[in-house]
């Protein structure tokens, strides 16, 4: 089987755009087989495998569970429609044929605000809580780390401009991250 690897920079946010990417791959005739990190840090690797070019629906699912309820909520899936392909990051990453939905609906897994809503609530809290705490508690660190030797070193400076320059591109993300969540959420919220 002819396969084909993509690397792509995405953030959890982008759980809608990437549904649409993988629904465009499968309409060129390159189905979704597998997610993984890549050893690019910013980059995810997508191997697609080739098919037949059909119109798809892919859905992700952010909603990390215990093991033993897994199997209940693959299930519920299965009913409705949906074929589990691969678990990544906390999404459960599914798809299912347009020529078996019937209703308008049925083109995505959560078809109300309410669902939608709920899970944008589960990547905050779960995700970005911990990713915030933990950027608030470097900040004071870092400062104490800024502001502790009179000596200068040029291994320290560039430990510092390192540093510095890591830590505004973790801020640039987790705004980005925040800001689309919260789009998401104002959006949903009005609906």
């Amino acid at each position: 089987m002819e396969k084909k690897v993509v690397y792509r920079i995405t953030t959890i946010a982008d759980y809608d755009r990437e549904a649409l990417y993988l629904g465009e791959m499968h309409a060129k005739g390159w189905k979704l087989e597998e997610v993984s990190y890549s050893n690019l840090v910013v980059a995810v690797k997508y191997t697609f495998e080739k098919c037949q070019p059909e119109q798809v629906s892919y859905q992700l699912d952010f909603h990390p569970m215990e093991k033993s309820e897994r199997a209940s909520y693959l299930q519920l899936f299965k009913d409705c429609g949906w074929e589990h392909i691969i678990d990544f990051n906390g999404f459960s990453y599914f798809r299912k044929l347009h020529s078996g939905i019937e209703l308008d609906t049925e083109f995505e897994i959560y078809n109300d605000a309410t669902g939608k809503l709920a899970m944008v609530k589960r990547i905050l809290i779960m995700r970005m809580l911990p990713i915030l705490l933990l950027f608030l508690a470097l900040i004071p660190i870092f400062s104490k780390f800024l502001s502790g030797g009179s000596n200068f070193s040029w291994v320290m400076f560039l430990i510092v401009i390192m540093d510095c320059v890591l830590l505004i591109v973790f801020a640039i993300q987790i705004f980005y991250i925040f800001w689309r969540l919260f789009q998401k959420w104002k959006e949903l919220s009005d609906s």
